[in-house]
């Protein structure tokens, strides 16, 4: 007679756990005992199974079968900033790069008279709420929400803003991909540079 009930444990890295059937009984699950096609369970998930005797006798879940899955969490920034296997955190990207690249012309502008104090400032204040945008863009995005329009973050980073709209990309994965977007970011870059560094 089949059971059904809720996967209560569960060892991903050794691959067994316990199921809770409905009369509140938990049986000890192996993953050598759910069909080939389900895949790895997961904590929450509805189970359909046979008992039959297991280790040292006990009653355990065989022939499992995975009936309901349970809700997958919702994405956050953290699973967004993640690297991609094979790649290390401590990469320097191309924009993290350039970033870099800017503030330096820009505290030696400054630091030998020829850019103003205040425009450091205007880069700092922009540039934060650049990468603020960028953040809540990326967490809109992830969640389905109402996005922050490309041309918002377009006129910030205009504004003295791309130092932070690069680094919140690079930093975020967010806004890499897409030929227009990236072009015109790469030419406000570069537009600030001569713009502003004529000399650099």
């Amino acid at each position: 007679m089949r059971r059904s009930g809720e996967l209560v444990q569960w060892n991903n890295k050794g691959g067994f756990g316990f199921v809770r059937d409905e009369a509140g009984h938990d049986f000890y699950v192996h993953i050598s005992k759910l069909a080939p096609d389900q895949g790895r369970p997961r904590i929450g998930d509805t189970l359909s199974f046979e008992i039959a005797s297991g280790r040292k006798g006990r009653p355990a879940a065989i022939d499992v079968l995975v009936t309901s899955a349970a809700p997958q969490p919702a994405p956050t920034l953290r699973d967004a900033k993640r690297m991609p296997d094979g790649v290390s955190r401590f990469k320097l990207g191309l924009r993290t790069a350039a970033a870099t690249i800017m503030t330096l012309l820009i505290l030696w502008a400054i630091g030998t008279g020829q850019a103003p104090v205040w425009l450091g400032g205007i880069y700092a204040l922009m540039g934060a709420a650049s990468a603020l945008l960028y953040r809540f863009d990326k967490l809109y995005a992830l969640n389905g929400a109402w996005r922050v329009s490309e041309t918002n973050l377009h006129v910030v980073d205009l504004f003295g803003g791309i130092i932070g709209g690069l680094s919140a990309q690079e930093v975020y994965r967010h806004k890499t991909v897409k030929p227009r977007f990236v072009a015109m970011t790469w030419t406000l870059a570069f537009g600030w540079l001569s713009a502003v560094f004529p000399a650099a």
